[in-house]
C-alpha cells in the first residue's frame, strides 16, 4: 500500500521519505496498526524511540500535519476541523484492519475528534490514547498563544521543555519552528469539542505529574467523553514526560490495547 505524502512508517524511519518517493508498498492493512498523532511543533519523528517496544507485526504509523517534514509548503491547519480534513483521507485507506489511535497534547485533542468521525463511519479504533492534553473547559483559560510576541512565546518554549537548547541559538531554525508552533497553538487554543456523541471505546489517559500544561486533574474529565472504560496513567515530569519514560509509556500502550481487543472480542 502506498503512504500518501505526510503519513510516516516508523518501522522505516528515516528511510520513508526515499521509499515514498519511489512509490514503493507499505503498510499492510491486515496487520494491527497503532496510529501516532504528534504535538503542537512536533513532528512523527518524535515518536520513532517508541517503535522497538511494540509487537514486530504492527504498523507503526504517524501523520505530520502540513508545515513539516514532507508536508513542507502545504496550506497550515490552524483549526481542529481543518487537520481533520487533512488527516483522514490520508489515514482512512490504511485503516482496513484493527486499529488504534495515541496522541500527545494537539495529538490528543485531534485523536479523539479523529476517532469520533471514525466511529460515525462505522470504523472505530479499538483504543485511543490521549496524553498530554486537558479536556476544554477543565483547565485555565486558554490564551491565544499562536499571536503572542515572539519574546513570549519564546518564553513559553523554554517554560514548557522539550526544544533543545542549541535550537534558541540559531535564529533561523527558531524561526521556523515558531511559525510551525504558532500553527499548532492555533488549533488548540480555538478547539471546542465537535458536535455529536461521545466515544463508546475505551480511553486512556496519560499525564506528567507536574504538567503546567494539562495536569492530572485537568485531563481526567476524558472519561466523561466516552462510554466505555477510562484507564488513567500518569509519570513523573512535565508535558514531555513520555520521552523520559518511553519504555514504560510503551508497556502502558500495549497493556490497555490489548484489554480493549481482548474485551470487544
Amino acid at each position: 500500500m502506498i503512504l500518501e505524502p505526510g503519513v510516516t512508517d516508523l518501522r522505516r524511519w528515516p528511510a520513508a521519505a526515499s521509499a515514498l518517493r519511489a512509490g514503493e508498498p507499505s503498510a499492510d492493512p491486515a496487520r494491527f496498526t497503532l496510529v501516532f498523532l504528534h504535538h503542537a511543533g512536533g513532528s512523527s519523528g518524535a515518536f520513532t524511540p517508541f517503535v522497538p517496544f511494540f509487537p514486530a507485526d504492527w504498523n507503526m504509523l504517524s501523520v505530520d500535519l502540513p508545515g513539516r517534514m514532507m508536508t513542507r509548503g502545504q496550506r497550515a491547519c490552524r483549526t481542529s476541523g481543518q487537520a481533520l480534513d487533512f488527516l483522514l483521507p490520508r489515514l482512512r485507506p490504511l485503516l482496513d484492519g484493527p486499529f488504534a489511535v495515541f496522541g500527545h497534547s494537539m495529538g490528543a485533542l485531534i485523536a479523539f475528534e479523529a476517532a469520533r468521525e471514525l466511529s460515525r463511519e462505522a470504523v472505530p479504533p479499538v483504543w485511543v490514547g490521549l496524553s498530554g492534553a486537558a479536556v476544554p473547559g477543565s483547565g485555565p483559560d486558554r490564551a491565544q498563544r499562536h499571536s503572542w510576541s515572539r519574546e513570549r512565546l519564546t518564553a513559553f518554549m523554554r517554560r514548557l521543555g522539550g526544544t533543545p537548547d542549541s535550537v534558541f541559538a540559531m535564529p533561523d531554525v527558531l524561526d521556523v519552528m515558531m511559525r510551525v508552533l504558532r500553527d499548532d497553538l492555533a488549533i488548540v487554543d480555538t478547539y471546542r469539542r465537535h458536535p455529536g456523541p461521545p466515544l463508546h471505546v475505551p480511553v486512556s489517559v496519560f499525564t506528567g505529574q507536574n504538567d503546567p500544561v494539562a495536569p492530572p486533574g485537568a485531563a481526567a474529565p476524558w472519561s466523561e467523553q466516552t462510554t466505555a472504560r477510562t484507564t488513567t496513567h500518569s509519570w513523573p515530569g512535565g508535558h514531555f514526560y513520555l520521552f523520559d519514560h518511553v519504555e514504560a509509556v510503551s508497556s502502558a500502550i500495549l497493556r490497555d490495547i490489548d484489554a480493549a481487543r481482548l474485551a470487544s472480542r
